[in-house]
């Protein structure tokens, strides 16, 4: 094998040694905040119920004012892409 190979293969294994132990590490602190919590659940100290945030009260919406429009709806005619599409499909101006 050409020294290359040999220094990849080491690299390979090296990697995998990295992730093992990180995968180690990773349960026995797992372990150990279970253990933590089960200590604190039974020490007793854990309120029986939980406490009640004060939530401010919602208000209400505020009523929509509309007023009217500068023109009546019947002042404004039809728009222009209203009227391209009327003339390209041949319907009649109402």
């Amino acid at each position: 094998m050409a020294p290359g190979y040999v220094i990849a293969a080491c690299f390979e294994g090296a990697g995998a040694i990295g992730i093992v132990v990180a995968l180690r590490l990773l349960h026995a602190e797992q372990r150990a905040k279970a253990a933590e919590l089960a200590r604190f659940l039974r020490s007793g100290q854990v309120p029986d119920a939980p406490k009640v945030k004060v939530v401010a009260e919602a208000r209400p919406t505020p009523a929509l004012r509309l007023g009217p429009t500068a023109r009546p709806a019947r002042a404004i005619g039809p728009s222009d892409a209203l009227l391209a599409l009327r003339s390209a499909y041949g319907a009649a101006a109402r």
